[in-house]
Protein backbone atom coordinates (compact mmCIF):
# COMPACT_ATOMS: atom_id res chain seq x y z
CA UNK A 1 0.00 0.00 0.00
CA UNK A 2 1.08 3.59 -0.72
CA UNK A 3 -0.37 6.30 1.50
CA UNK A 4 -0.65 10.10 1.52
CA UNK A 5 -1.55 11.50 4.93
CA UNK A 6 -2.81 15.00 5.74
CA UNK A 7 -1.19 16.73 2.75
CA UNK A 8 -2.12 20.24 1.54
CA UNK A 9 -2.48 20.63 -2.23
CA UNK A 10 -2.42 24.17 -3.60
CA UNK A 11 -4.66 25.64 -6.26
CA UNK A 12 -4.29 24.23 -9.77
CA UNK A 13 -1.74 21.74 -8.49
CA UNK A 14 -1.38 17.99 -9.08
CA UNK A 15 -0.28 15.67 -6.28
CA UNK A 16 0.90 12.12 -7.01
CA UNK A 17 -0.85 9.52 -4.86
CA UNK A 18 1.14 6.51 -6.07
CA UNK A 19 3.78 5.91 -8.75
CA UNK A 20 4.29 2.18 -9.25
CA UNK A 21 6.44 0.05 -11.52
CA UNK A 22 4.82 -3.09 -12.84
CA UNK A 23 3.34 -5.20 -14.13
CA UNK A 24 0.56 -5.37 -11.59
CA UNK A 25 -2.85 -4.03 -10.66
CA UNK A 26 -4.18 -1.36 -8.32
CA UNK A 27 -6.79 -3.12 -6.23
CA UNK A 28 -8.38 -0.13 -4.52
CA UNK A 29 -8.14 3.62 -4.09
CA UNK A 30 -9.46 5.25 -0.90
CA UNK A 31 -9.38 9.02 -0.35
CA UNK A 32 -10.62 11.69 2.04
CA UNK A 33 -10.93 15.18 0.54
CA UNK A 34 -11.36 18.51 2.34
CA UNK A 35 -10.96 22.21 1.75
CA UNK A 36 -14.28 23.27 0.25
CA UNK A 37 -16.38 22.59 -2.81
CA UNK A 38 -13.49 23.11 -5.25
CA UNK A 39 -11.09 20.55 -3.74
CA UNK A 40 -13.88 18.01 -3.20
CA UNK A 41 -16.24 18.38 -6.18
CA UNK A 42 -14.26 20.01 -9.01
CA UNK A 43 -10.91 18.37 -8.18
CA UNK A 44 -9.99 15.48 -10.43
CA UNK A 45 -8.72 11.92 -10.31
CA UNK A 46 -6.00 11.32 -12.89
CA UNK A 47 -4.59 7.93 -13.90
CA UNK A 48 -1.53 7.64 -16.15
CA UNK A 49 -0.51 4.27 -17.62
CA UNK A 50 2.85 2.98 -18.73
CA UNK A 51 4.67 6.31 -18.88
CA UNK A 52 2.05 8.18 -20.93
CA UNK A 53 2.15 11.98 -20.67
CA UNK A 54 -1.65 12.29 -20.82
CA UNK A 55 -4.00 10.61 -18.35
CA UNK A 56 -6.41 7.88 -19.44
CA UNK A 57 -8.72 8.94 -16.59
CA UNK A 58 -9.16 12.65 -15.83
CA UNK A 59 -12.55 13.21 -14.22
CA UNK A 60 -13.83 15.40 -11.39
CA UNK A 61 -15.07 13.75 -8.23
CA UNK A 62 -18.44 15.49 -8.28
CA UNK A 63 -19.20 13.92 -11.66
CA UNK A 64 -17.59 10.56 -10.90
CA UNK A 65 -19.69 10.12 -7.75
CA UNK A 66 -22.75 12.17 -8.83
CA UNK A 67 -22.38 14.45 -5.79
CA UNK A 68 -22.61 17.90 -7.39
CA UNK A 69 -25.45 20.15 -6.18
CA UNK A 70 -25.59 18.33 -2.86
CA UNK A 71 -26.76 14.98 -4.21
CA UNK A 72 -25.96 12.41 -1.56
CA UNK A 73 -26.06 14.64 1.50
CA UNK A 74 -29.50 13.56 2.71
CA UNK A 75 -28.52 9.92 3.01
CA UNK A 76 -24.93 10.93 3.72
CA UNK A 77 -23.41 8.21 1.57
CA UNK A 78 -24.04 5.73 -1.19
CA UNK A 79 -22.49 2.34 -1.82
CA UNK A 80 -22.35 0.42 -5.08
CA UNK A 81 -20.40 -2.78 -5.58
CA UNK A 82 -17.24 -1.03 -6.79
CA UNK A 83 -17.81 2.55 -5.57
CA UNK A 84 -18.56 4.02 -2.14
CA UNK A 85 -18.89 7.77 -1.60
CA UNK A 86 -19.92 9.99 1.29
CA UNK A 87 -20.27 13.76 1.52
CA UNK A 88 -20.83 16.24 4.35
CA UNK A 89 -23.51 18.79 3.46
CA UNK A 90 -21.99 21.49 5.65
CA UNK A 91 -18.43 21.63 4.30
CA UNK A 92 -18.44 19.24 1.29
CA UNK A 93 -15.82 16.98 2.91
CA UNK A 94 -15.84 13.82 0.82
CA UNK A 95 -14.65 10.27 1.35
CA UNK A 96 -14.67 7.51 -1.23
CA UNK A 97 -13.48 4.02 -2.12
CA UNK A 98 -13.05 2.70 -5.68
CA UNK A 99 -12.42 -1.02 -6.23
CA UNK A 100 -12.53 -1.23 -10.02
CA UNK A 101 -9.17 -2.97 -10.71
CA UNK A 102 -6.61 -0.82 -12.54
CA UNK A 103 -4.16 -3.22 -14.24
CA UNK A 104 -0.90 -1.79 -15.58
CA UNK A 105 2.17 -2.96 -17.44
CA UNK A 106 5.41 -1.08 -16.93
CA UNK A 107 4.03 1.70 -14.74
CA UNK A 108 0.96 3.41 -13.26
CA UNK A 109 0.71 6.83 -11.66
CA UNK A 110 -2.41 7.95 -9.77
CA UNK A 111 -2.76 11.64 -9.02
CA UNK A 112 -5.12 14.15 -7.44
CA UNK A 113 -5.54 17.51 -9.20
CA UNK A 114 -6.95 20.52 -7.34
CA UNK A 115 -8.70 22.55 -10.03
CA UNK A 116 -9.76 25.32 -7.66
CA UNK A 117 -8.40 28.83 -8.17
CA UNK A 118 -8.95 29.87 -4.54
CA UNK A 119 -9.19 26.86 -2.18
CA UNK A 120 -6.36 24.70 -0.84
CA UNK A 121 -7.13 21.00 -0.58
CA UNK A 122 -6.40 18.68 2.32
CA UNK A 123 -6.13 15.06 1.21
CA UNK A 124 -5.53 11.58 2.55
CA UNK A 125 -5.21 8.48 0.38
CA UNK A 126 -4.42 4.78 0.43
CA UNK A 127 -3.60 2.96 -2.81
CA UNK A 128 -3.55 -0.83 -2.46
CA UNK A 129 -1.86 -2.80 -5.24
CA UNK A 130 -0.40 -6.18 -6.21
CA UNK A 131 2.51 -6.87 -8.53
CA UNK A 132 2.54 -9.76 -11.00
CA UNK A 133 5.13 -11.48 -13.20
CA UNK A 134 3.32 -10.52 -16.40
CA UNK A 135 0.59 -8.12 -17.51
CA UNK A 136 -2.37 -10.37 -16.68
CA UNK A 137 -4.79 -7.93 -18.35
CA UNK A 138 -3.00 -8.30 -21.71
CA UNK A 139 -2.75 -4.55 -22.14
CA UNK A 140 -6.33 -3.72 -21.21
CA UNK A 141 -6.68 -0.71 -18.91
CA UNK A 142 -9.47 1.06 -17.01
CA UNK A 143 -10.25 4.19 -19.06
CA UNK A 144 -12.75 7.06 -19.03
CA UNK A 145 -14.80 9.24 -21.34
CA UNK A 146 -17.16 11.99 -20.30
CA UNK A 147 -17.55 15.68 -19.51
CA UNK A 148 -16.37 17.35 -16.32
CA UNK A 149 -18.79 19.80 -14.71
CA UNK A 150 -16.40 22.71 -14.21
CA UNK A 151 -14.91 23.00 -17.69
CA UNK A 152 -16.66 20.53 -20.02
CA UNK A 153 -20.38 20.49 -19.14
CA UNK A 154 -22.79 20.30 -22.06
CA UNK A 155 -26.00 22.26 -22.61
CA UNK A 156 -28.64 20.62 -24.81
CA UNK A 157 -32.14 21.49 -25.99
CA UNK A 158 -35.12 19.21 -25.55
CA UNK A 159 -34.69 17.81 -29.07
CA UNK A 160 -30.96 17.20 -29.01
CA UNK A 161 -29.27 13.86 -28.37
CA UNK A 162 -26.00 13.55 -26.45
CA UNK A 163 -23.17 11.18 -27.30
CA UNK A 164 -21.87 9.99 -23.92
CA UNK A 165 -19.05 7.78 -25.22
CA UNK A 166 -17.56 6.86 -28.58
CA UNK A 167 -15.09 4.04 -28.12
CA UNK A 168 -13.06 2.53 -30.97
CA UNK A 169 -9.90 0.49 -31.32
CA UNK A 170 -10.72 -3.01 -30.15
CA UNK A 171 -12.40 -5.17 -27.57
CA UNK A 172 -13.46 -4.00 -24.14
CA UNK A 173 -16.25 -3.60 -21.57
CA UNK A 174 -18.24 -0.59 -20.37
CA UNK A 175 -18.44 -0.95 -16.58
CA UNK A 176 -19.76 2.28 -15.00
CA UNK A 177 -21.93 5.31 -15.81
CA UNK A 178 -22.48 8.37 -13.61
CA UNK A 179 -24.05 11.69 -14.51
CA UNK A 180 -25.54 14.92 -13.24
CA UNK A 181 -28.46 16.20 -15.32
CA UNK A 182 -31.31 18.68 -15.11
CA UNK A 183 -29.23 21.81 -14.45
CA UNK A 184 -31.41 24.71 -15.56
CA UNK A 185 -34.26 22.40 -16.61
CA UNK A 186 -37.87 23.64 -16.48
CA UNK A 187 -39.30 20.27 -15.41
CA UNK A 188 -38.35 16.64 -14.82
CA UNK A 189 -39.06 15.42 -18.34
CA UNK A 190 -35.34 15.29 -19.18
CA UNK A 191 -35.62 11.84 -17.61
CA UNK A 192 -37.70 10.70 -20.59
CA UNK A 193 -34.48 10.35 -22.59
CA UNK A 194 -33.63 6.73 -23.34
CA UNK A 195 -30.02 5.59 -22.96
CA UNK A 196 -28.68 3.53 -25.88
CA UNK A 197 -25.52 1.50 -26.43
CA UNK A 198 -24.62 0.39 -29.96
CA UNK A 199 -21.75 -2.10 -30.12
CA UNK A 200 -19.55 -3.08 -33.08
CA UNK A 201 -21.33 -0.81 -35.55
CA UNK A 202 -24.78 -2.34 -35.16
CA UNK A 203 -27.48 -0.27 -36.88
CA UNK A 204 -30.26 -1.56 -34.64
CA UNK A 205 -28.88 -1.34 -31.12
CA UNK A 206 -29.89 -4.16 -28.82
CA UNK A 207 -29.54 -2.04 -25.67
CA UNK A 208 -32.06 0.82 -25.32
CA UNK A 209 -33.50 1.78 -21.94
CA UNK A 210 -37.10 2.76 -21.21
CA UNK A 211 -35.95 6.08 -19.75
CA UNK A 212 -33.12 7.76 -17.89
CA UNK A 213 -34.35 7.09 -14.36
CA UNK A 214 -35.03 3.47 -15.35
CA UNK A 215 -31.44 3.10 -16.60
CA UNK A 216 -30.30 3.81 -13.04
CA UNK A 217 -32.82 1.34 -11.56
CA UNK A 218 -35.20 3.98 -10.26
CA UNK A 219 -38.81 4.60 -11.36
CA UNK A 220 -41.50 7.25 -11.56
CA UNK A 221 -39.05 10.16 -11.42
CA UNK A 222 -37.47 8.79 -8.24
CA UNK A 223 -40.84 8.38 -6.42
CA UNK A 224 -40.29 11.82 -4.90
CA UNK A 225 -37.22 13.79 -3.92
CA UNK A 226 -34.75 11.68 -1.98
CA UNK A 227 -31.37 9.94 -2.10
CA UNK A 228 -31.29 6.18 -2.30
CA UNK A 229 -29.26 3.16 -3.36
CA UNK A 230 -31.19 0.93 -5.73
CA UNK A 231 -29.58 -2.19 -4.31
CA UNK A 232 -25.82 -2.57 -4.77
CA UNK A 233 -25.84 -1.63 -8.44
CA UNK A 234 -27.29 1.89 -8.75
CA UNK A 235 -27.76 5.18 -6.94
CA UNK A 236 -29.92 8.27 -7.34
CA UNK A 237 -29.29 11.46 -5.37
CA UNK A 238 -31.11 14.78 -5.26
CA UNK A 239 -31.84 17.31 -2.56
CA UNK A 240 -33.97 19.57 -4.78
CA UNK A 241 -31.72 22.67 -4.82
CA UNK A 242 -33.22 26.12 -5.16
CA UNK A 243 -34.48 27.41 -8.52
CA UNK A 244 -33.38 27.31 -11.27
CA UNK A 245 -31.86 23.94 -10.38
CA UNK A 246 -34.74 22.31 -8.53
CA UNK A 247 -34.87 19.53 -11.15
CA UNK A 248 -31.24 18.45 -10.83
CA UNK A 249 -30.36 14.83 -10.03
CA UNK A 250 -27.12 12.84 -9.80
CA UNK A 251 -27.11 9.16 -10.76
CA UNK A 252 -24.66 6.29 -10.96
CA UNK A 253 -24.83 2.65 -12.01
CA UNK A 254 -22.28 -0.17 -11.87
CA UNK A 255 -22.55 -2.32 -15.00
CA UNK A 256 -19.68 -4.53 -13.90
CA UNK A 257 -21.64 -5.83 -10.91
CA UNK A 258 -25.06 -5.61 -12.59
CA UNK A 259 -24.33 -7.37 -15.89
CA UNK A 260 -20.63 -8.21 -15.87
CA UNK A 261 -20.12 -5.10 -17.99
CA UNK A 262 -21.30 -4.31 -21.51
CA UNK A 263 -18.83 -6.07 -23.83
CA UNK A 264 -17.82 -5.06 -27.35
CA UNK A 265 -15.30 -6.52 -29.79
CA UNK A 266 -14.48 -3.47 -31.94
CA UNK A 267 -16.36 -0.37 -30.80
CA UNK A 268 -19.20 1.03 -28.71
CA UNK A 269 -21.23 4.23 -28.89
CA UNK A 270 -23.34 5.30 -25.93
CA UNK A 271 -26.03 7.95 -26.49
CA UNK A 272 -28.74 9.76 -24.51
CA UNK A 273 -31.65 9.95 -26.95
CA UNK A 274 -34.70 12.19 -26.91
CA UNK A 275 -38.42 11.81 -27.59
CA UNK A 276 -41.52 14.05 -27.69
CA UNK A 277 -42.17 13.50 -23.98
CA UNK A 278 -38.92 15.35 -23.22
CA UNK A 279 -39.94 19.02 -23.19
CA UNK A 280 -36.97 20.69 -21.50
CA UNK A 281 -33.36 21.36 -22.22
CA UNK A 282 -30.74 21.14 -19.50
CA UNK A 283 -27.04 21.19 -18.73
CA UNK A 284 -25.24 17.99 -17.79
CA UNK A 285 -21.94 16.29 -17.08
CA UNK A 286 -21.12 12.57 -17.02
CA UNK A 287 -18.50 9.85 -16.64
CA UNK A 288 -18.20 6.51 -18.46
CA UNK A 289 -15.61 4.00 -17.22
CA UNK A 290 -14.58 1.13 -19.47
CA UNK A 291 -11.81 -1.42 -19.97
CA UNK A 292 -9.91 -1.56 -23.25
Amino acid sequence: MVKVENVAVGTRTERTLADLSGPGSVKSLWMALGGGNGPTLDARLRVYYDGAASPSIDIDFGTLFATHFGAGVVAGSHTLTHVHAEINSNNFNTGFLITFPMPFGTRIRLAYYNASTSQTATIYSMVAYALTATDTANGRRLRQQGARFLDQRVTRTATQTTVLASITGGAGWIVYHSQLCGVGASNLSWQERNIQIAVDGETTPAIISTGTEDWFDSAWYFNGWKDFDAGVHSYVGTDQPAAPNQYVAGMATDFMSKWGGVPFTRSATMTALTEPACTTGDTLCWCILYYQ
